[in-house]
């Protein structure tokens, strides 16, 4: 599976290419945003909650690296 490295302020977070069962999981979530906290969450073995507590500075930087991988499989455009 592959997989990508991502530089945040205070560590270094491994994020992995998203499944069908992320996604299914993920669209169970009300609006966007929580949708995207679900997967960025499932793909870096983070929970929720430390994905909510963080800056939005690497938020941004994992919603990134989410966007890769979707757009890549054409999810996403």
């Amino acid at each position: 599976m592959k997989s990508i490295k991502i530089e945040l302020s205070d560590r270094n977070v491994e994020m992995f290419e998203p499944t069908v069962r992320v996604l299914k999981n993920a669209n169970l979530k009300d609006g966007e945003v929580a949708q995207a906290v679900a997967m960025i969450a499932a793909t870096t073995n983070m929970t929720e909650n430390e994905i909510e507590d963080m800056g939005l500075k690497d938020y941004m930087a994992l919603q990134k690296g989410l966007n890769s991988f979707l757009e890549e499989a054409g999810v996403t455009a």
